[in-house]
């Protein structure tokens, strides 16, 4: 556990507590997140995660224009269900950039929980792009996701970063909630 860990995990659970309010500050203080658990999972050879970071950097500034101006007239983007065509996406990018992930760390790393590590890595990607879309259906891929982190980060003895994925399962239900009542239909 390290300090910079500790303020990595309080700025998530902000971000995160932002993020189910539709808040765009959740942007600015996910960027701050990114940069922090970038190094901490460097740190501890979880290093598709940490690579993820530099994705998830450039994923939070799409979506951070996304939701200032990716909806109807350049406006604010109204949260939605995912399309038909969007879970063909989702599901290819998940399967796709899983199996890259795994193999890319079995070869060149010494990373001793590869699958999980890059299944993670993968699907958040995959989630944080329907996070940017407001797609409603991101926070149930989230709980899934987060379910496996706290695992795996209670299995590398990451403490602080095991209770911040546990507090993201429970904000993953309550920003399903919250979002489900300003859902667009269409």
């Amino acid at each position: 556990m390290s300090p910079i860990e500790i303020v990595a995990a309080i700025v998530t659970v902000a971000s995160i507590a932002l993020a189910t309010r539709e808040n765009v500050w959740y942007y600015p203080t996910g960027i701050a997140s990114v940069l922090l658990y970038a190094w901490v999972y460097f740190s501890a050879r979880l290093y598709a995660e940490s690579m993820l970071q530099l994705i998830w950097l450039a994923l939070m500034i799409y979506g951070w224009h996304q939701w200032l101006h990716g909806g109807a007239n350049k406006r604010e983007l109204p949260v939605t269900r995912t399309t038909r065509w969007g879970w063909i996406v989702v599901a290819f990018l998940g399967l796709v950039l899983s199996a890259i992930i795994i193999g890319i760390q079995r070869r060149w790393t010494n990373n001793p929980a590869p699958y999980v590590d890059s299944s993670i890595a993968a699907w958040s990607i995959v989630a944080q792009w329907m996070t940017a879309r407001k797609w409603i259906e991101n926070w149930i891929l989230w709980i899934v996701i987060n379910v496996a982190a706290v695992a795996l980060y209670i299995n590398r003895q990451l403490w602080p970063t095991a209770v911040v994925y546990a507090i993201l399962f429970i904000l993953g239900i309550e920003g399903y909630r919250k979002w489900r009542k300003s859902l667009v239909s269409f």
